[in-house]
C-alpha cells in the first residue's frame, strides 16, 4: 500500500506539490531572477529521503508529512513520521558554495560542539557529503530544536529578564574564546579531508577524541568553480588568492568599470597586499586579537530558541552552515538583533531619551522609546562581553578599524572593486606609526597615487550613496530580495520611482549615469 505523504510549505497547511519543495518560493529577486532561483534549486529523491527517515524511528514508521521550511542557502524541511517524530532535513542549495565542503564542515561542526562544550545544538542523526549517495544530495538530518525561537516571544520579554538572556549569550560566546585552535580554515572530521597537506590536526587538548581537523575554508564564497581544496587553511593567504582566483569571473553587480579596475588593478592591489602581510602579522596587538577561533556569526532571534518555560535561558542555536576558524578580531560581533542604530556611543555612557522627549508628539516618542530600549538592550551585551567575555570584547573594540576593515576586504575585491581595500592600505600607511607597527612599512604611496585615488574614492562614494539609497528604501540587499507577503507588483513600480527621483537628485550625472549606477533593472 502506497504510503499517504502531504506536503506543505512554511507550515501554512496549504497543500504543494512535490517539485515544489525543490524550487525556491520565499519571495522574489529584483536582480537575475531566473539565476537566483536557479542558484536556490536543488533536486533530491524524496522517497529515498522518506526510507532514510523512517531507519531512524524506533519502530520504522513511514514520513506523513513534509514541511518546507525554505532557508537562504538550503532546503530545510521538517519531517513527521506517522509515530510523531519530528526531525530537520537540511540540503545544501547550489549557492552555499562547495556542498560537499559546507555539509561534512557543518556536520563537524555540530558534533564538535556538542561534545566538547555546554553550548546547546541540534543533535545529528545522518549525514552525508557525498552527492552520489541514494538521496542524490547532500544532506544533514537532525533533531528538531526544542523551545521556541526567540523572535516569537522578544516582546513579552521583561527588561531585566532580556538582560540575563543577553549576559547567558555573552557566556556561551566566552566557550568558543576559550578554544585554542591551531589555525584558520573550517572545522570537519578527518575521514572527511583525505589529503594530509589540506588538513592540520588538533592537539588532544583541544581534540581529545583525535576525530577532528581544520581543513580548507567553505562558505558562499567558495562558487563558480573556484575550489577550497585548492588553498591551504591560512587566512591571509587564504583570502588573497581567492580574490585572485575570482578576477576571472564576471564582476558581480553593477559596479561601474572605472571604480571595478582592471584585472591588473587587482593583481597590483593584492601584490601590496601580500607584502604587507608579513609584518602586519608580527604586530603584538593583531597578534593577541587575531587567534583562530570558531563563532556563530549569524546570531538573529530566528537562530536563538528559548525554553518555552523560562524565556531568558537559550535552549538551541541553530545554523551552523559555513561556519568558520578565523581570526577573533573578525569573528566578534554584535548579534543582529542587538546591533545598535547609528549615533550609538560605544563604553560608559548609559543610553537616554532625548533631552527635548516632553515636547515630541506621540509618533516621536514611540520611536526615542523603541530607540533607547534598542541602545539599552546593545550596551547590555557590551558590557556583558567586558565581563564574561573579555578576550571578545578588546578583539571587538579595542583594534584599529582599519586593520579589521583591511582583512575584511582582502577576499573580495573581485565584487567590491579595488575602491576599499586600496583606501585602508592608504589609511595604514599613514598611520603606520601611531599603530606602532615594529617595522619599516614595506609599501608606500606617492602622492600622485593618492590624488588619483581620492577621485576614485568619491566617485565610489556616490555610486555606493545610490545602492544604499535602493536598498533602504527599497527594504531589500544586494541581491534585490523581495519577501513573498510583500506586493511584487508594487515593489517593481517602486524601484522605477526610485531610480526616477535619484535622476532628479544628481543633476551632475547624466540619466544614464545613474541608471548605469541604480542596483536593479527597471
Amino acid at each position: 500500500m502506497a504510503r499517504k505523504l502531504s506536503f506543505s510549505c512554511r507550515g501554512k497547511g496549504q497543500s504543494i506539490s512535490e517539485d515544489a519543495l525543490f524550487q525556491y518560493s520565499n519571495g522574489w529577486f529584483l536582480l537575475d531572477e531566473k539565476q537566483q532561483f536557479l542558484k536556490r534549486r536543488v533536486n533530491f529523491d524524496v522517497r529515498k529521503l522518506c526510507d532514510l527517515v523512517a531507519s531512524l524511528t524506533k519502530n520504522g514508521a513511514s514520513v506523513c508529512k513534509i514541511d518546507k521550511m525554505e532557508g537562504g542557502f538550503s532546503k530545510t524541511l521538517l519531517i513527521t513520521t506517522e509515530d510523531g517524530m519530528e526531525v530537520v532535513a537540511k540540503i545544501p542549495c547550489p549557492n552555499v558554495g562547495k556542498a560537499k565542503y559546507s555539509t561534512a564542515s557543518e556536520a563537524a561542526v555540530l558534533q564538535y560542539v556538542s561534545s566538547h562544550t555546554t553550548i546547546p545544538v541540534p543533535k545529528i542523526l545522518a549525514w552525508n557529503a557525498d552527492p552520489s549517495n541514494p538521496i542524490g544530495a547532500e544532506y544533514i538530518i537532525m533533531e528538531k530544536a526544542s523551545g521556541i525561537q526567540l523572535f516569537k516571544v522578544w516582546d513579552d520579554i521583561p527588561e531585566a529578564d532580556r538582560l540575563k538572556l543577553i549576559k547567558g549569550l555573552t557566556q556561551l560566546e566566552n566557550k568558543f574564546t576559550a578554544i585554542r585552535f591551531p589555525a584558520y580554515g573550517s572545522l570537519y572530521f578527518r575521514h572527511s579531508i583525505s589529503k594530509a597537506s589540506e588538513r592540520i590536526l588538533l592537539d588532544s587538548a583541544v581534540d581529545p577524541t583525535g576525530l577532528f581537523c581544520i581543513g580548507p575554508a567553505c562558505g558562499p564564497a567558495w562558487t563558480d568553480g573556484i575550489s577550497p581544496a585548492d588553498i591551504q587553511p591560512d587566512i591571509d593567504a587564504e583570502l588573497i588568492q581567492r580574490s585572485i582566483a575570482r578576477t576571472r569571473l564576471r564582476p558581480a553587480g553593477n559596479i561601474i568599470p572605472v571604480l571595478h579596475g582592471k584585472v591588473q588593478d587587482h593583481a597590483s592591489i593584492l601584490n601590496a597586499t601580500e607584502n604587507l602581510l608579513p609584518t602586519l602579522t608580527k604586530h603584538p596587538p593583531s597578534l593577541e586579537r587575531s587567534r583562530p577561533t570558531m563563532w556563530h556569526t549569524d546570531l538573529h532571534m530566528g537562530n536563538i530558541f528559548v525554553s518555552q518555560e523560562d524565556h531568558t535561558r537559550v535552549v538551541c542555536l541553530i545554523d551552523w552552515q559555513s561556519t568558520s576558524i578565523s581570526p577573533l578580531f573578525l569573528q566578534a560581533r554584535w548579534p543582529a538583533f542587538l546591533s545598535p542604530a547609528e549615533g550609538y556611543s560605544e563604553g560608559p555612557e548609559h543610553p537616554k531619551l532625548p533631552g527635548n522627549f516632553d515636547d515630541l508628539d506621540a509618533d516621536e516618542k514611540n520611536i526615542a522609546l523603541f530607540e533607547k530600549d534598542r541602545a539599552v538592550s546593545a550596551k547590555a551585551y557590551e558590557v556583558a562581553t567586558y565581563l564574561n567575555n573579555h578576550d571578545a570584547y578588546t578583539a571587538r573594540w579595542e583594534i584599529f578599524d582599519p586593520l579589521r576593515e583591511y582583512f575584511s576586504r582582502i577576499g573580495d575585491t573581485w565584487d567590491d572593486g579595488v575602491v576599499p581595500l586600496r583606501t585602508c592600505l592608504i589609511r595604514l600607511v599613514e598611520d603606520w606609526e601611531q599603530i606602532g607597527f615594529p617595522d619599516t612599512c614595506p609599501i608606500h604611496f606617492i602622492s600622485a597615487e593618492i590624488a588619483s585615488h581620492e577621485k576614485r574614492l568619491s566617485e565610489y562614494a556616490q555610486w555606493h550613496e545610490i545602492q544604499d539609497f535602493a536598498w533602504k528604501y527599497l527594504d531589500t540587499d544586494a541581491e534585490g530580495w523581495v519577501p513573498p507577503e510583500a506586493d511584487w507588483a508594487e515593489k517593481r513600480l517602486q524601484n522605477k520611482a526610485l531610480l526616477e527621483l535619484m535622476i532628479e537628485r544628481l543633476e551632475s550625472r547624466k540619466p544614464e549615469e545613474v541608471r548605469r549606477m541604480w542596483p536593479f533593472p527597471v
